[in-house]
C-alpha cells in the first residue's frame, strides 16, 4: 500500500511516523518545508526565544524510517479517479490512500489593508519578521510604543502577555531607555479566550489587566491603514499591528472544490475521517470538520487513528469509527502564569504554567526519542540573537 501524506505539520508528520517501518506500507510525505514547526510555541519566538525550539528538521525525525520518503513540494491538483495528486512543479504522485493534513493559512476576512499593514504569526519566518519589528520599535525614539494585537484567542493572549518583558530585555541588551510599551488587544466577541469556560476567560482578563494590557471586547475591525486600525466605533493609532484573529483552509481546497464538501469552513468527513464521497482520501488535523479540530492534540489524535486504520487495512482488519477526544487547553499569559482547562477541572497561575511546560515536552516526545525531545524542549530557555 502506498500512502501519500500531504502536509508537514502535526497531523501529517505524526501519521508518517506512526506508519514508519510498518510492513507492506510505503509512505511519501509531501511538505512545503524541510522542517516541522511547533506553532504552539511561536509566540515565544516572537518575544525573544530561540527559533530552534520550534523547528525540527524532517530528516532528523525520519532518520530511521526506511519506508518514508520526504518530498519538498506543494500540491495543487487532485484527480481522485486516477488516484493522482499533482504539484506546482508538475510532479505527479500516485496513491492507494491519500492523507490530507495541509493545515491553515491566515484569514483577513477581506479587511482592507490588513494584509499589507499588519504582521501575522502562521509560520516561523513570519514570526521572526515580527520579532525584528518589535526590536526596531523598542530601539526607536518613540517614547511609548503602541502595539495592537487583533484577536484574543490563545495566540493573541500569549503574545500580548510577553511583550513588556521582551521590551525590557531589548532595552537592557541595547542599552536604551526602558520603555513602558502600550499593548492593546482587540476582540470581536464578548470575552477573551472564547473557547474556554467563562470563569477562565474572566481570570485571563484580570491577569491581562494586571500586566497593563488594554482589552477592548465586542469591537469590530473595519480596515487597516499605515499606523492606524479602523474600528467600527472609531480609530486607534498603532506603531505595530499584529493579526491573530483568523485562519482558513489553504487555497488547495478552493482550487479543487468539486472534490470536497465544505462544512463551516472545514472539509466534511465521514465516520472514518474520509472526505465525504471518497473511500481513499482522509482529512485530518485542522482541515477536518470535527468537534475539536484546530488543536495540536486533536491533530495527533487524528494521525494515530488514521495510521491504525491503514495498518489494519493492510492486514485485512475492518476500521473502527472515529471518536472525538476532548483536548486540554492551557494558555500562558505573561511570565510563569497560565490558565488551564481539562475535561474535569480548571486552574490558573503558576501550576497551570508548569503544566504547559510539561505539555510542550510531551509534544516533542511525539516526534523525537526522549533524550532528543528533552534537548529540543530546553531550547525554549535559550534566547535568540535579536
Amino acid at each position: 500500500m502506498h500512502v501519500v501524506i500531504c502536509g508537514g505539520g502535526f497531523a501529517g508528520v505524526k501519521a508518517a511516523l506512526e506508519l514508519a517501518n510498518k510492513p507492506n506500507i510505503k509512505v511519501t510525505l509531501i511538505s512545503k518545508s524541510s522542517n516541522f514547526e511547533y506553532h504552539g510555541a511561536l509566540y515565544r519566538t516572537a518575544t525573544g526565544s530561540s527559533p530552534l525550539e520550534v523547528t525540527i528538521p524532517l530528516r532528523e525525525i525520519f532518520m530511521t524510517a526506511h519506508n518514508v520518503s520526504i518530498i519538498l513540494d506543494e500540491i495543487t491538483l487532485l484527480d481522485p479517479k486516477k488516484k493522482y495528486i499533482y504539484s506546482s512543479t508538475s510532479n505527479a504522485y500516485h496513491y492507494d490512500a491519500l492523507i490530507m493534513a495541509l493545515g491553515n493559512q491566515v484569514n483577513y476576512f477581506g479587511l482592507d489593508g490588513m494584509d499589507d499593514h499588519s504582521e501575522s504569526m502562521i509560520t516561523v519566518a513570519e514570526v521572526i519578521s515580527l520579532r525584528h519589528r518589535i526590536v526596531q520599535l523598542i530601539k526607536s525614539k518613540i517614547e511609548h510604543p503602541h502595539i495592537v494585537v487583533v484577536g484574543a484567542g490563545a495566540t493573541g493572549v500569549e503574545l500580548s502577555g510577553d511583550l513588556q518583558t521582551f521590551a525590557d530585555e531589548i532595552s537592557e541588551k541595547y542599552g536604551v531607555k526602558r520603555k513602558n510599551i502600550r499593548v492593546s488587544v482587540i476582540e470581536g466577541s464578548d470575552r477573551v479566550l472564547p473557547l474556554l469556560k467563562p470563569k477562565l476567560s474572566e481570570k485571563a482578563l484580570i491577569r491581562m489587566s494586571k500586566l497593563g494590557i488594554t482589552v477592548r471586547l465586542n469591537t469590530r475591525v473595519n480596515s487597516c491603514e499605515p499606523g492606524k486600525l479602523c474600528l467600527a466605533d472609531g480609530e486607534i493609532d498603532a506603531d505595530l499591528i499584529v493579526w491573530t484573529a483568523g485562519s482558513r483552509l489553504v487555497d488547495f481546497y478552493s482550487e479543487n472544490a468539486k472534490h470536497f464538501e465544505i462544512y463551516r469552513g472545514k472539509i466534511a468527513v465521514d465516520e472514518y475521517m474520509r472526505a465525504k464521497g471518497h473511500k481513499d482520501i482522509y482529512i485530518i488535523g485542522d482541515n477536518a470538520a470535527t468537534q475539536y479540530s484546530g488543536m495540536a492534540q486533536t491533530a495527533l489524535h487524528d494521525a494515530k487513528y488514521i495510521s491504525r486504520i491503514l495498518i489494519g487495512m493492510s492486514k485485512g482488519v475492518p476500521p473502527v469509527k472515529y471518536r472525538d477526544r476532548k483536548p486540554i487547553y492551557v494558555v500562558p499569559i505573561g511570565p510563569r502564569w497560565a490558565v488551564l482547562q481539562t475535561p474535569k477541572q480548571t486552574i490558573y497561575g503558576y501550576k497551570a504554567w508548569l503544566v504547559r511546560r510539561r505539555a510542550d515536552l510531551w509534544i516533542f516526545k511525539n516526534f523525537q526519542p526522549y533524550k532528543d525531545a528533552v534537548k529540543q524542549w530546553r531550547k525554549g530557555n535559550k534566547k535568540a540573537n535579536f
